[in-house]
C-alpha cells in the first residue's frame, strides 16, 4: 500500500555567485533574472526514505550555495548566517509611524528553501488532501540575532509528520525524538530529527514567548 504522504522542497532565492552549478543542480527549475524558484518531490513505498532523500537533495543545495561564498557547511545554525546573501537582498528599509517602533519591510520575506511533508490520503479529520505542513526551512533573517520566523510553523509541521508516522506505523529510524517546548511556551512535543539544533535554541531563547 502507498504511504499516506511525500515530501516536497521548494526553493525561492537570489541566484549569487553560483556559476554553472546551479544549472545542473536543479533540472527544470525557473531562472529568471537573478531569482531561483524551484520544486521537487520525493516518493518511496518506506517514507522514511523519501524523507531521508529530501534532505540528502537539502544538503547538496546547501554544498552549492556555499561553494558560491567560498565557505563550507558547518552546522543548521551558522548556515542560517552564512547564506543569507541568497535570502535577502539588502534592500529592506524601516518606517518609523512613531518615536518608539521600528517596522521593517521587505519584499525578501518570502525567499527561502523549505522542505514541506504532503498529504495524498488524509489520515486525520483536520487535514485534506494536498495540505502541505513546513518541517525544515532556511531563509530570509532581518539580522543575524533575528529568531527565524518559521518555528512555531515548523514546529506544527513536525508534530503532524510525526503524527502520520505513528497513525501508520512506519519505520522512523533513529530520527525519533522529543523537544521540550514548555519554557518558549508550547509544550513537550515527540517529532522526528532534523538538521535544527533544538537544544542550542531552547537554551538560547529560554523564557522567550515564541510560540
Amino acid at each position: 500500500m502507498a504511504p499516506k504522504f511525500h515530501y516536497q522542497i521548494e526553493a525561492l532565492f537570489y541566484n549569487k555567485d553560483i556559476g554553472n552549478d546551479i544549472s545542473n543542480l536543479f533540472k527544470g527549475s525557473k531562472l529568471k533574472d537573478s531569482i531561483t524558484h524551484f520544486k521537487k518531490e520525493f516518493h518511496d513505498d518506506i517514507p522514511i526514505v523519501a524523507r531521508e532523500n529530501a534532505f540528502k537533495y537539502y544538503h547538496s543545495i546547501l554544498e552549492v550555495l556555499y561553494d558560491g561564498i567560498g565557505k563550507t557547511y558547518i552546522n543548521d545554525e551558522q548556515s542560517r548566517i552564512d547564506l543569507q546573501k541568497y535570502f535577502n537582498s539588502g534592500n529592506d528599509f524601516v518606517i518609523k509611524p512613531n518615536k518608539i517602533t521600528k517596522i521593517n519591510i521587505s519584499d525578501d520575506i518570502f525567499n527561502e528553501i523549505g522542505i514541506y511533508l504532503i498529504i495524498d490520503s488524509p489520515m486525520m479529520k483536520d487535514d485534506l488532501k494536498g495540505d502541505k505542513y513546513l518541517i525544515h526551512s532556511i531563509g530570509y533573517l532581518e539580522n543575524s540575532d533575528a529568531i527565524y520566523d518559521d518555528i512555531p510553523v515548523m514546529i506544527k509541521g513536525l508534530a503532524k509528520e510525526c503524527q502520520y508516522f505513528e497513525f501508520g506505523s512506519y519505520s522512523f529510524k533513529n530520527y525519533y525524538s522529543f523537544v521540550d517546548l514548555v519554557n518558549i511556551g508550547g509544550q513537550i512535543e515527540t517529532i522526528l530529527k532534523t538538521p535544527f539544533d533544538w537544544d542550542t535554541f531552547l537554551t538560547k531563547h529560554n523564557g522567550e514567548d515564541i510560540l
